[in-house]
């Protein structure tokens, strides 16, 4: 276990060998926390939209007709719903998407990736594939790169995580 982690009696150690699995969670965080900051700031040095902008651009250019649901957008995105819709709305204010009234349910809405959006877009595709490099694959292999892709799939090719554990005490 590693240090901090809690052992099936309900005791935390302190500073034991590494658990593999609390390993990869850990690094896993620790990348995450690291890497989102230092490609945000590459984007916004060079005057590129956010990088919650680029997520969004990104999957609503990705989407037929260049449109999705808010719910499918919250889905494909990696932010939480309620900030989906913050954004949408602020790509709306700059005019890189606007909303569009779903006509088959009045209750949801669409996403739509204006021109301006896709060249936003455009622009900012080579300030993000030279962050990712910059702060990513520079420093691993071609292979590992295939191996992390590969491992973080396997992590994400399902829609069902688990539900939470209760633990009684």
């Amino acid at each position: 276990m590693t240090k901090g982690a809690a052992a099936a009696d309900g005791s935390v150690s302190e500073g034991a060998p590494g658990d593999p699995a609390v390993d990869a969670w850990r690094g896993l965080l620790v990348a995450h926390s690291r890497l989102v900051p230092a490609v945000e700031a590459d984007l916004r040095a060079a005057g590129q939209v956010p990088l919650s902008w680029y997520d969004v651009l990104l999957e609503l250019n990705a989407a037929p007709d260049r449109r999705l649901r808010m719910s499918e957008l919250g889905q494909r995105t990696v932010l939480s719903r309620t900030r989906v819709s913050r954004v949408v709305d602020e790509l709306a204010a700059a005019g890189l998407a606007e909303r569009q009234p779903d006509q088959a349910d009045g209750r949801s809405s669409f996403a739509a990736l204006t021109p301006a959006g896709r060249e936003a877009l455009r622009r900012a595709w080579p300030v993000y594939r030279q962050a990712i490099h910059r702060q990513l694959t520079a420093r691993l292999t071609p292979q590992q790169c295939r191996e992390l892709a590969a491992l973080l799939g396997l992590v994400i090719a399902t829609d069902d995580l688990d539900p939470p554990v209760t633990i009684s005490g």
